[in-house]
């Protein structure tokens, strides 16, 4: 289908559209019946009535064509993982798409940035170093004589790191280059402002030379990148895997469903797998709610979309732990996400399915085997945690986290919980995202949610009754963040890109007896000192340790038996061992 087919349609959706409704509600009015048809009709332009009735993925402005009031997903990062770098978006404040190292204004690529010119982490591979440039309105990173056009971004400015998608000029194609789409050795870390190395041995040989030019079979190609997009991160990246394989050359490849409406000033919407049409990618709607076609072709029967806010706890919490695990396919391990690599079939919220069939665990933990050491893992934690079969109420995810997106902040976190008709504004860092539900009882009998809801009038009376629990001056706002929740019980024990900045998930507050008990493997972090005793402050004259990958040093060991004289065995404040749990199960709530 033409783009200009498409954005036509897309122009007649929205003309139907009228004022903001929910097409599950619908209520038979010639307006939103005229909205179903026009989707509908779009559909029908694509695929066969049986397809559609069996589920077809349709992409997240369909979704928005009636539930407008979740537009604000557009801005999330669910919906920008990967982007076509555009001119007009790179430098945007919230939505940039390509770095810029020195700060001039100009992004690294229009500038031209020649790291074979200035010393960076390339400096070994001189004077073959990447050469970032831009011309006729597209991206490009040269290695060597190979010039490879940028397909997309993997995260953009304000995110952890930027990756850099490229295909490779090879022999062996109908149009010279890769069909796969492979992840540079360039990263850009956004926490440090610097470029740092990307699994260079995948682009330069073992005598610092570039593997790759333009006379490269491309069976060459495929068998020595192993930075294979396709087989080892699309899952987890896009909505709705419509084929994964490989070609006869060895390269994979990934076929996405197209994009039917999208807007031509969107970068998140672009040509994946290169075969001329716009493609549907990033996580969208039907990656929480399933496909799409039937509900829309059922002019919006609520029946035929699923609903995760009415999905048993178990089910709810797995529509998030499909991408937030670190897993393997099965049976044999192919891909990257939860995938049965056989029947090439995935995990689809709502149809019963059991999230555990569709993967093997591939989770990277301290000793302890609970806490995750890698990034996305926050699922394996979560089920780690008390949270998912607490006696009295089950929590789901989407209780703390708002998959529609905020205003406020990129995690996602709600900013507004309703709690019996009170609505309670929300927040990390002073502590009423947690009190909005942890009012009331335990060590916090004497807040009530109304206190919590007017914050700023009872914020002395919240702060004394927080201290009391945590045993330490209230100031959670501030740079310390002394008494905010998520410093003792969501401690950074993982890391993104070089840093260590990824927030546990089982709600344990790591004692400090685990970093001695762990010595033999390294040991391993705990709540206090990642928090604030090894990084921030230097209570006990152990020094400060910024190395917070490594917990086997003397500063760590002296730190954690200092900090055990108050959490730990006999410990004055809290009296507690991680025998009394079992090694490496869940820790002390602090609420006794």
């Amino acid at each position: 289908m033409s783009r200009l087919v498409i954005l036509s349609m897309f122009a007649i959706i929205s003309a139907v559209a009228g004022q903001p409704t929910r097409a599950a509600d619908n209520d038979g009015t010639p307006a939103q019946a005229k909205k179903a048809n026009a989707m509908a009709n779009v559909l029908r332009t694509m695929y066969s009535s049986k397809t559609l009735q069996d589920g077809v993925y349709v992409g997240s402005e369909f979704c928005i064509a009636c539930h407008q009031d979740y537009s604000t997903w557009r801005d999330t990062k669910h919906a920008q993982a990967l982007r076509r770098p555009m001119p007009e978006y790179t430098l945007m404040a919230g939505k940039g798409v390509v770095a810029d190292y020195d700060e001039n204004g100009v992004d690294d690529f229009m500038q031209g940035l020649d790291f074979n010119t200035i010393s960076s982490v390339f400096d070994v591979y001189k004077p073959n170093a990447p050469v970032l440039s831009y011309a006729d309105g597209s991206y490009f990173v040269t290695i060597g004589t190979s010039t490879m056009p940028v397909v997309c971004t993997q995260g953009g400015t304000g995110d952890w790191k930027q990756r850099y998608l490229l295909r490779v000029p090879v022999v062996g194609t109908a149009d010279g280059y890769s069909a796969e789409n492979y992840v540079s050795p360039i990263q850009f870390n956004e926490k440090t402002h610097a470029y740092v190395l990307y699994h260079p041995e995948a682009w330069y040989d073992a005598a610092n030379l570039p593997r790759y030019d333009a006379t490269t079979p491309v069976a060459d190609l495929a068998a020595q990148n192993g930075r294979t997009y396709s087989k080892k991160c699309i899952g987890c990246h896009t909505t709705g895997v419509r084929e994964v394989g490989q070609h006869e050359s060895g390269e994979w490849y990934y076929k996405a469903f197209p994009a039917a409406l999208f807007r031509e000033d969107d970068p998140s919407y672009f040509d994946y797998d290169h075969d001329g049409i716009t493609d549907i990618v990033n996580v969208g709607c039907e990656a929480c709610h399933g496909p799409g076609s039937a509900h829309i072709l059922g002019a919006g029967n609520p029946d035929l979309i699923v609903n995760p806010d009415e999905l048993e706890t178990a089910e709810a919490n797995a529509v998030c732990g499909q991408c937030h695990s670190r897993t393997s396919s099965v049976p044999n391990g192919t891909h990257g996400w939860p995938y049965n690599d056989e029947t090439g079939t995935s995990w689809i919220p709502g149809t019963g399915q059991v999230l555990a069939d569709f993967f093997s665990d591939a989770a990277g933990r301290w000793p302890d085997g609970v806490t995750s050491r890698q990034h996305h893992q926050q699922y394996f934690d979560f089920l780690e945690s008390s949270k998912p079969d607490f006696q009295f109420h089950p929590v789901k995810c989407v209780e703390c986290h708002n998959s529609h997106g905020t205003t406020t902040n990129k995690h996602l976190i709600r900013d507004v919980i309703v709690d019996d008709g009170l609505e309670i504004a929300t927040a990390n860092d002073n502590d009423t995202l947690c009190l909005a539900c942890h009012a009331t009882h335990g060590d916090f009998e004497s807040i009530t949610k109304e206190m919590v809801a007017d914050y700023e009038t009872n914020e002395v009376d919240i702060g004394l009754a927080v201290s009391v629990h945590t045993k330490h001056p209230y100031a959670p706002e501030r740079s310390m963040g002394l008494s905010r929740c998520s410093k003792c019980h969501n401690a950074t024990t993982a890391k993104s890109a070089i840093n260590y900045d990824v927030h546990s998930h089982t709600f344990e507050v790591i004692s400090p007896e685990k970093t001695l008990a762990y010595q033999d493997e390294g040991g391993m972090p705990n709540s206090c000192a990642v928090s604030c005793h090894a990084t921030k402050v230097n209570s006990f004259d152990s020094g400060f340790d910024t190395a917070i990958g490594t917990w086997d040093s003397a500063t760590d060991v002296d730190l954690a038996t200092e900090l055990m004289k108050f959490f730990g065995p006999g410990g004055v404040w809290w009296d507690h061992s991680i025998d009394d749990t079992g090694e490496g199960k869940q820790g002390p709530t602090l609420q006794d």
